[in-house]
């Protein structure tokens, strides 16, 4: 019996919409053992670094990528996940979904050199 799992999607600025500086989608859903992405528009090009944030229930925020610019963002997790970065789009993709997964997920950017 397959297992469905959703990943919510808020925004450090205001949950579940979108910033003056990026937008993302408001909530995943998915089947275990699928692949599936979690898409961030950066809506700012005054943002140079990007960020994929994530908080278990129980848990502290952790940090999971950040990108400086184009190509796959540095990676801070060992789960089989990753982050693609393409001029103002920020991917964050999972390989195959488990239950460990659910979560939310922030997307964030920075001005900051």
């Amino acid at each position: 019996m397959w297992q469905y799992l959703v990943l919510s999607a808020l925004l450090l600025w205001v949950p579940g919409m979108g910033s003056a500086y990026v937008e993302q989608q408001p909530f995943l859903t998915g089947a275990q053992e699928n692949p599936k992405t979690l898409q961030c528009t950066l809506k700012q090009t005054s943002c140079n670094w990007m960020y994929w944030y994530r908080r278990r229930e129980g848990r502290e925020l952790e940090g999971l990528f950040n990108s400086l610019g184009s190509g796959p963002g540095t990676n801070f997790t060992a789960e089989p996940m990753a982050a693609l970065r393409s001029n103002t789009k920020w991917d964050l993709t999972w390989r195959s979904l488990s239950l460990s997964d659910s979560a939310v997920y922030y997307c964030a950017c920075s001005t900051a050199q």
